[in-house]
């Protein structure tokens, strides 16, 4: 596995990083998307939670402009495609616990929970007094009409659930089909008030627990976030946050160079143009899963030894090198580093380049003289139409001539990604919860957001296995056969967990990573003067 962090502050004289789905400064789709941050020597997602009330060398009050490159144009999180769509929501909506920048799950609009010996059962103690953006108390019924919603949605792990109920109006106990000691993820799913959602309200008028809420939003332009004076937990520093939508990442470096933005994520190659002295930047994993995605229906991907040989036709750490100046972690398969327990380092390592070995297996696969196809890489994400122009030069020493056709994100999410209408794409995917379910659960054969129309009954019930473990290292352990079932069949050609990075001039603080792409603004706060 390759891993290299360069400095990540670049405070009046040193220096930087990225990381990547679909969206940001790469996208993301319902697991696509863009990049993370962390210091020098840290563990990315691993950055202690902030302390209540302003730390040293914080301020209380004031407001932050964040620009990010895919616009939110759906604020119902039942149905979110994007990344950076995912990575706002997280400061507006809440479910019963919410992860941690450890990893861990804690209390939310739950104040405590239990889980049955055989993980069938889930029973979550309500929180008192925990309040939606629109002043109601939420209560049980709020919260069965949510999960319920949840599963109707098709989230993930909710296929599994078999019962929602509350019997005093306190507790609520979530019976499963299966044991699923990975439900407590899955149950952070967002908590809504209850039928808010019948007419799609949520999409334009999202109500939350969380620290802050939507007050204004302007198509193509913003959003605005203002502090919940109500917020049951720790309070947000900031009084508000303006979301700005800026198409490119060139874009965002420009209007973050004349002060329009004070933060924004990027690809490291627009990272690199900032001034060593005008801008703090810190690097982490993105914790998405960036790959030259493959239609495994389409011809001739449909063949396993054209697949293969993609894969050893293709140089991850040439990309790394070449695009993001070697920052990045290699992978093997459809999962991050940061979910380290399940994570195999050693699938990066399969498909070392061979081109031999690439054009052998075209030729039993009839195609000694090689093949030409199209990959739809969406437009506003330079890291990936990057990555492609590299790839071309790659795939092109086995015989193969890859094609670039570059679309806007609106036409690569409704015919790459919902009616599979392509070849390969170039994208990064990540997970809307910390579980390694949310990066697998998309490969079972019949999975709605299966966009690579991978199918293999192997993996099938080596992923209904895992799920069903109760036992973690049984967990781990089937869950790392799920990823060599991956890379046998080469179901994609895996690159990397783009590098993240988030730039923000000095005059703000308190920046904290989690395991999922997700920005914590209620931790931010101004620099102390």
């Amino acid at each position: 596995m390759k891993r290299k962090l360069i400095t990540t502050i670049i405070s009046f004289a040193a220096a930087l990083a990225l990381a990547a789905c679909g969206s940001g400064s790469a996208p993301s789709a319902s697991g696509t998307q863009g990049e993370a941050t962390a210091a020098e020597g840290s563990t990315p997602g691993a950055a202690a939670a902030p302390d209540a009330g302003a730390s040293a060398g914080m301020q209380e009050g004031g407001d932050f402009v964040y620009g990010i490159a895919t616009e939110i144009d759906n604020f119902d999180p039942f149905t979110a495609t994007t990344a950076d769509a995912k990575s706002v929501y997280f400061n507006i909506y809440e479910g019963l616990v919410k992860v941690s920048p450890d990893g861990t799950f804690k209390g939310a609009v739950a104040s405590d929970y239990k889980i049955s010996d055989d993980a069938k059962t889930y029973t979550f103690t309500l929180r008192d007094g925990v309040k939606f953006h629109n002043g109601q108390e939420v209560t049980a019924d709020d919260v069965i009409y949510s999960l319920q919603h949840a599963k109707d949605s098709k989230m993930t792990g909710f296929d599994n659930v078999e019962d929602i109920s509350s019997k005093d109006g306190k507790t609520i106990t979530v019976t499963l089909k299966t044991g699923d000691t990975d439900f407590l993820a899955d149950a952070s799913s967002p908590i809504v008030p209850r039928d808010s959602d019948n007419n799609g309200e949520l999409a334009k008028k999202p109500v939350g627990t969380g620290p802050f809420m939507l007050t204004d939003y302007a198509v193509q332009d913003h959003a605005t976030l203002e502090k919940f004076k109500d917020y049951w937990g720790t309070p947000a520093h900031l009084d508000k946050v303006t979301v700005k939508f800026i198409a490119s990442s060139s874009d965002l470096l420009m209007n973050f160079q004349s002060g329009a933005i004070q933060g924004f994520m990027a690809d490291t190659s627009i990272i690199q143009q900032l001034p060593a002295d005008s801008a703090v930047v810190n690097v982490s994993n993105s914790n998405a899963v960036q790959a030259l995605y493959l239609n495994n229906a389409a011809k001739p991907f449909d063949d396993v030894r054209v697949r293969q040989a993609v894969n050893y036709a293709v140089d991850a750490d040439g990309v790394i090198d070449t695009v993001d100046y070697g920052v990045g972690t290699k992978l093997g398969s459809a999962m991050i580093p940061n979910l380290k327990a399940y994570y195999d380092d050693s699938l990066a390592d399969v498909y070392n380049v061979n081109v031999e070995k690439a054009k052998e297996l075209l030729a039993e696969a009839g195609l000694a003289d090689g093949f030409s196809f199209t990959v739809k890489v969406p437009s506003n994400y330079q890291v990936h139409l990057d990555t492609a122009q590299v790839l071309v030069n790659q795939l092109a020493a086995a015989g193969i001539q890859m094609n670039i056709e570059q679309v806007d994100w609106a036409t690569w999410l409704e015919n790459v990604y919902t009616n599979r209408d392509y070849e390969a794409t170039i994208i990064s995917v990540d997970g809307a919860i910390a579980s390694p379910t949310a990066f697998l659960s998309r490969y079972q054969s019949d999975a709605d957001n299966n966009f690579v129309n991978f199918k293999s009954d192997q993996f099938d019930k080596a992923y209904a296995k895992a799920i069903a473990d109760v036992d973690e290292s049984a967990r781990e352990k089937d869950f790392k056969e799920c990823q060599k079932i991956l890379s046998d069949e080469a179901a994609s050609a895996y690159i990397q967990d783009i590098a993240y990075n988030l730039a923000y001039t000095k005059d703000f603080t308190g920046f904290v990573q989690y395991p999922l792409y997700a920005t914590d603004f209620s931790a931010i706060a101004r620099t102390a003067k």
